[in-house]
């Protein structure tokens, strides 16, 4: 009885499964005490303009309010910021973006690609184990031996540092191409990145 332990590295390319763009809305508000940055006329537009290309109000989310007032006094009219994270299905963000870049105080600071990383590693693990147990028979065959089973396995996986795409304010502005048309930029809006998956294993051999 004897181990063979094995190791292999299975590298795949895996597209975002969806986005959350962050953005930044700025405008003049009037607020009053206990109204939610949700409530605020500017937003509440904003997310029912993204409702009626399929994006559902729970998917924009008010990650900061910033005001500034003339004379101090929270009542009065003054400049409001809205720090704004819309999730979106990779399908979508054309439409998305381009509903963002018709409003007037509006820039896209960045978008987040989100993958689902966990899902991407079951299949690539089940391909890793396979390549391991082709290496390991060949390995015992060499030897004079068999595999007759495994004594222990362990895998990982990791992603390299994401990178968010950026685009410059003046790309974002409102422009005339028409009522909220899908924002064409001449690429793909959608990202890949590499899932590297790990797999040791200890098989069992006998004569």
């Amino acid at each position: 009885m004897g181990t063979l332990r094995i190791t292999v590295d299975h590298t795949v390319r895996i597209s975002a499964r969806s986005a959350r763009v962050h953005a930044t809305v700025t405008g003049s508000a009037t607020l009053t005490s206990g109204v939610a940055g949700r409530k605020a006329a500017l937003v509440r537009e904003l997310v029912a303009d993204l409702a009626a290309h399929g994006v559902p109000e729970d998917a924009v989310e008010v990650t900061g309010v910033r005001l500034s007032t003339s004379d101090g006094r929270l009542l009065r009219s003054q400049s409001v910021e809205f720090g704004l994270v819309v999730d979106v299905a990779t399908d979508l963000l054309p439409d998305v973006l381009g509903v963002l870049a018709d409003r007037q105080g509006l820039a896209v600071d960045r978008v987040e690609w989100v993958y689902d990383e966990f899902e991407a590693s079951v299949g690539v693990t089940a391909t890793a184990m396979t390549m391991a147990r082709r290496k390991a028979d060949a390995v015992a065959a060499a030897a004079g031996l068999e595999v007759t089973g495994i004594l222990e396995a362990s895998d990982s996986w990791s992603m390299p540092a994401r990178m968010d795409r950026a685009f410059p304010a003046p790309m974002m502005a409102a422009s005339a191409r028409g009522a909220s048309a899908p924002l064409d930029l001449g690429i793909e809006l959608n990202a890949t990145s590499e899932l590297c998956v790990h797999l040791s294993v200890d098989f069992a051999l006998s004569p």
